[in-house]
């Protein structure tokens, strides 16, 4: 009995720990570069899988359409009995008579082209707006993504920030023990270190949201977190001018392309429409039997269009049709203005991103720290070190914003251009 309690005790201690490496396993944040983020997306998003499966529907369409006949044969038959009221002497007053008959329907108005046309454009179609899907989810995984770092590296500034203000407000304190400074230059570092406290705050906020945003896209479960790595930087563009990448996106566009499939599919169901308002044949042999004769023959059945022709639904396909196209039109000439709209945005970022300089930044960056520690050894006054911080507070931070704009700017570029 002792064995076996202290083997249950070890059982449950392994449990235990199993439980804890595990619980610890799954605490641990899931690491992602951009490209991985567009990935997990992609696998996750159950709204881009549901139009996965779309393609499925379409599919089958097209097997359909491609069936060797639309109908199934039908295969008919009849038994009777014939009761004479004056049979002959002899002979059987019930006489068993039946027959059998097995007929077939034909298209013989072109159809099966025209269907088989429409269903492979249907698909087609369906392939591009899945590209489109996948398309805008790149984007927005990508603009979520480029915000998340922005507001982590603005976290970091704006902590380098707070720990900038403490040491001034130390410094002031010490200064003021000494009798160097009044009271109000006390006052004035307080609440500039409180300031920059509540801006860290509000940073802090704001990530939160953006990061959640970015969870609710990848979908990640219950309490599971995510890591970003990579950093902002200069991105090298697309060395294409303005018409180059209108071409490119009139070529390239999926819901373009969408958008023209659906429009020659909707034309191949107007023709097979007309091609339906030619009636169906139904052929086939038939056999019959009676008590003396075996009669071997064929039939021949045709529907006479006089009041259906088909005219709702000929007016519907020509309506969809006349849709189609418009739709088109209307999307290449959105597409012409917001390529030439993105173009322009980018550029005048790229412009203005070439007015920083990483050695610029870094000088300000060591002036920081010069002037800090003047203002320690009591060569300068609060206001003129305070001026010189929020300076270069507000450079660096307009710096990142800009640094930002112009990576957000060409990642939509690239949507609008449809190139990746």
């Amino acid at each position: 009995m002792a064995v076996l309690y202290f083997i249950s005790i070890f059982l449950v201690y392994s449990g235990v720990q199993l439980f804890v490496l595990a619980s610890s396993f799954g605490a641990e944040p899931m690491r992602l570069n951009l490209e991985q983020a567009i990935q997990a997306a992609l696998e996750r998003n159950l709204e881009f899988r549901s139009k996965q499966e779309e393609l499925g529907i379409a599919e089958g369409r097209v097997i359909r359409s491609n069936l060797l006949l639309q109908h199934n044969p039908e295969l008919e038959g009849d038994v009777s009995n014939r009761r004479l009221k004056k049979p002959e002497d002899g002979s059987n007053r019930n006489l068993p008579q039946g027959s059998v008959s097995l007929m077939q329907e034909f298209e013989i108005g072109g159809q099966p082209t025209y269907r088989r046309e429409a269903a492979q454009r249907n698909f087609e179609r369906v392939k591009f707006e899945i590209g489109d899907f996948e398309r805008l989810l790149r984007f927005r995984i990508t603009e979520l993504f480029l915000k998340v770092l922005s507001t982590t590296t603005k976290i970091q500034q704006s902590q380098q920030v707070v720990d900038l203000r403490n040491r001034l407000y130390e410094a002031a304190k010490t200064r003021l023990d000494a009798g160097d400074i009044p009271e109000v230059q006390l006052t004035t570092t307080e609440f500039e270190f409180n300031r920059a406290r509540s801006d860290l705050i509000t940073l802090q906020r704001e990530y939160e949201e953006l990061l959640y945003r970015l969870k609710t896209e990848l979908f990640v479960e219950g309490d599971g977190d995510i890591e970003l790595t990579g950093n902002l930087a200069r991105v090298s563009p697309p060395r294409l001018s303005p018409s180059e990448l209108l071409k490119a996106a009139l070529e390239k566009r999926p819901d373009l392309a969408a958008l023209e499939r659906e429009a020659k599919a909707a034309e191949a169901e107007e023709r097979l429409t007309r091609a339906e308002r030619i009636p169906n044949i139904r052929v086939g042999p038939f056999f019959e039997r009676d008590d003396k004769d075996n009669i071997f023959g064929g039939k021949i059945s045709i529907p006479l269009p006089i009041f259906d022709r088909k005219q709702g639904e000929l007016r519907e396909t020509l309506a969809r049709k006349t849709r189609a196209n418009i739709n088109y039109l209307n999307l290449r000439q959105s597409i012409e203005k917001a390529v030439r709209s993105a173009y322009a945005r980018f550029a005048l970022s790229e412009k203005e991103l070439s007015l920083y300089s990483d050695e610029t930044l870094k000088k300000f960056d060591d002036s920081l720290e010069l002037y800090q520690r003047a203002y320690q050894e009591r060569q300068i006054d609060l206001p003129e070190l305070i001026l010189f911080q929020n300076q270069v507070i507000e450079a660096r931070l307009k710096f990142l914003d800009t640094l930002t704009t112009y990576n957000l700017s060409l990642a939509e570029l690239k949507l609008q251009a449809g190139i990746e």
